[in-house]
């Protein structure tokens, strides 16, 4: 069934994934959370909004597209947009905690209306941060 030179092969690329994500991990611990949340319409800034509060916000664009992006506490997510494929709204929500493990990072896309909603954090290797 399986060959030797198989299993070594899937245990190289194993362990390559482990690595890979370790070092995602240890490269997110040295960045912090600036608590704002940037929305992104058509290539350009649609509007910045702090974490803290729960807040709805309605992206209208000229050409018809519409997203709605729910604000949490520590977080967001898309809670509905009227693209076809509804991608974006199946890729949960990305709080202050979760960030460094989901897929997408800080992002959550909505690529047939051309919306990025982006946690924004920042480079803080100089600041001293706990451990996990």
């Amino acid at each position: 069934m399986f060959k030797k030179k198989d299993l070594l092969l899937f245990l190289l690329v194993l362990a390559l994934a482990g690595v890979l994500f370790l070092l995602q991990y240890i490269n997110a611990k040295n960045t912090t959370v600036l608590g704002i949340v940037r929305i992104w319409a058509d290539g350009k800034i649609y509007r910045e909004a702090a974490l803290g509060k729960e807040e709805t916000i309605v992206i209208r664009q000229d050409n018809g597209c519409e997203n709605v992006v729910r604000l949490t506490e520590n977080g967001f997510f898309m809670e509905s947009a009227n693209c076809h494929n509804q991608l974006c709204i199946g890729q949960g929500e990305v709080t202050t905690e979760n960030y460094p493990l989901r897929s997408l990072g800080t992002h959550v896309l909505c690529l047939p209306n051309r919306v990025d909603v982006e946690l924004v954090v920042e480079n803080s290797t100089d600041m001293d941060i706990p451990d996990i």
